[in-house]
């Protein structure tokens, strides 16, 4: 239940501080008092849209602020949302500054707007013209019947939930698959071309770089054998070549060696220079023996790199990228095949998934044709006892032509008002006042299983009179014995049923409007309910006629 609500700088209300009990709770006061701006306090705390104009004039913020009592139940239900309830209470705050900036709290512990609509989902309902639109919307009714289904039935609708899922995706897999088979076939003579095409020229890793190298010896042969023999005369041939130098240098150095540690030093240093040299006039005329100026084998190098070159101007920079663009082709070639076998897996999952899934369809379906049984018989009772008795009630059910997440069944409120009236649509048929009515039946049968312990009706008594307020009013007071009820009302005869009634009024002090909002004792509220009866021509007739009301109680 709702225990206090404190409200600061909303609209034209400055302050107000609430203390609520339980049982049925009315708002009332002349049009424009400010009725609708304490809905609107509460509305914050259940997370509904704020913005810089519900900011009071010339004030910095706005604040709402309520504290709920909850049973044990409603606790763990919060605890799974990760709110701990201490001293079984949970404390709600708004804040919302003049630019409309705002931030929500949970016992003091910051909450997104999304986390509150839930956590306060389970804590408060409020019921107005909005859900009137709700209940007329023929999309919205299974997900109402569904609210009965129970715990088999929720289970059953959890696994249906499930294997649509997986049908979905097996159905999605098959889709592609299909599309990937299409456009390979679409491109196999192609594909199949670009693959002989590299087969034929039989590739290997590196080979390119290996023919660069060789058709550069090939293509400058003549000049490589040229100066590879002038460096051998010069080093070893001619009159003064190097190797003689160096000989006769080390002879020198020879003979003096003897003669001191540096000298010695310096002949083995050139002893290895002159070794060396050796082995590189060795080298060189090995070189120089190995070149051939071949035309033969030079054709056969150019003509292998173009055939490379070509392929790299189609598959790849270089031959590793060939080789592996060579792969993915030929498994898109091989994956033909594998599809045709995939697609056959595929489609037996998908359609064991389908069997099994209307198997809990139906199941599901049967149970939900019970529970609208039910919900027709309760709802037609209800009715009969807000002055609806000739209405007729039904749940028509339609079998769905595609699979869903909801099962197989499409269904729709059908009511009939009148005996002899065949059934329509309830958005077709029923008046403002009707909608009420068939509103509060619905919410007298759902608080039994929704297990939210407070209702809000905006304005219930709205399009109706006479007999049927006063069994509205009942009804109110009926489901005020089990869950805290807070009504916004104009009708006396629903004042009258209270267990706590509050006066909102709205004043002029400073030249500023101020909405006030005062708990009225037993005096005060049969002053409030001749208002109600007959405005400001209040008589002791009407007074009196206040006070039977009040003796209804």
């Amino acid at each position: 239940m709702l225990k206090e609500l404190k409200i600061e700088n909303l609209a034209i209300i400055e302050k107000v501080d609430l203390e609520f009990k339980n049982g049925l709770i009315v708002l009332t006061g002349e049009t424009g008092a400010g009725k609708s701006i304490i809905l609107s306090g509460i509305n914050l705390l259940i997370g509904e849209k704020a913005s810089a104009d519900m900011v009071r004039d010339g004030e910095d913020y706005l604040l709402a602020q309520g504290v709920f009592a909850v049973n044990e139940e409603q606790e763990a239900e919060l605890k799974e949302l990760g709110i701990d309830a201490e001293d079984n209470e949970v404390i709600v705050r708004r804040h919302i500054d003049k630019n409309g900036k705002g931030k929500a709290f949970v016992n003091n512990i910051r909450v997104p707007m999304s986390s509150l609509k839930e956590i306060m989902g389970t804590l408060v309902d409020i019921v107005g013209q909005h859900s009137h639109q709700m209940l007329l919307n023929k999309s919205n009714h299974l997900r109402l019947l569904d609210r009965f289904l129970g715990e088999e039935g929720v289970s059953i609708k959890k696994q249906l939930e499930n294997i649509y899922n997986e049908y979905s995706s097996l159905e999605r897999r098959i889709q592609d698959v299909e599309k990937n088979k299409k456009e390979t076939l679409e491109k196999k003579e192609f594909y199949e071309f670009q693959l002989e095409e590299i087969d034929k020229v039989n590739l290997k890793d590196g080979e390119d770089e290996k023919l660069e190298e060789e058709y550069k010896k090939l293509f400058h042969a003549g000049k490589i054998k040229e100066k590879l023999s002038l460096t051998e005369n010069i080093l070893k041939d001619d009159e003064k070549n190097a190797l003689n130098i160096i000989y006769n240098s080390r002879k020198n150095l020879e003979t003096i060696s003897k003669y001191g540690k540096e000298f010695q030093e310096n002949l083995e240093r050139l002893e290895r220079v002159y070794y060396d040299l050796q082995d590189c006039v060795d080298s060189i005329r090995d070189l120089n023996d190995d070149i051939e100026a071949d035309d033969i084998r030079l054709e056969k190098v150019i003509s292998r790199l173009d055939a490379i070159n070509r392929l790299k101007s189609k598959y790849g920079d270089e031959i590793s990228e060939i080789l592996e663009y060579r792969e993915k082709v030929d498994e898109k070639l091989q994956l033909l095949d594998e599809n045709s076998f995939q697609v056959k897996k595929l489609t037996k999952e998908r359609d064991e998934a389908k069997e099994r899934y209307y198997i809990l369809a139906k199941k599901l379906s049967e149970i939900r044709k019970l529970k609208a049984n039910i919900i027709e018989d309760n709802l037609q009772d209800e009715l009969k006892g807000l002055n609806m008795g000739d209405a007729n009630f039904k749940i028509e059910f339609e079998e769905s032509e595609t699979m869903t997440a909801s099962g197989i069944d499409q269904v729709e409120f059908m009511i009939s008002t009148n005996i002899g009236q065949g059934l329509k649509p309830l958005w077709k048929v029923a008046s403002g006042g009707e909608v009420s009515r068939i509103m509060l039946a619905i919410k007298v049968i759902f608080s039994k299983v929704d297990n939210i312990p407070i209702l809000i009706f905006d304005e219930i008594d709205t399009g109706v009179g006479g007999e049927t307020v006063r069994k509205i009013a009942n009804k109110l007071m009926e489901i005020g014995e089990t869950t805290q009820v807070m009504s916004i009302t104009h009708s006396p005869a629903i004042a009258a049923k209270a267990t706590q009634q509050f006066f909102i009024e709205k004043k002029l002090i400073d030249n500023r409007t101020i909405t006030q909002v005062k708990e009225l004792n037993k005096e005060e509220r049969v002053r409030e309910i001749a208002r109600m009866l007959a405005g400001k021509n209040i008589s002791e007739a009407v007074i009196e006629h206040a006070k039977e009301l009040l003796g209804d109680e």
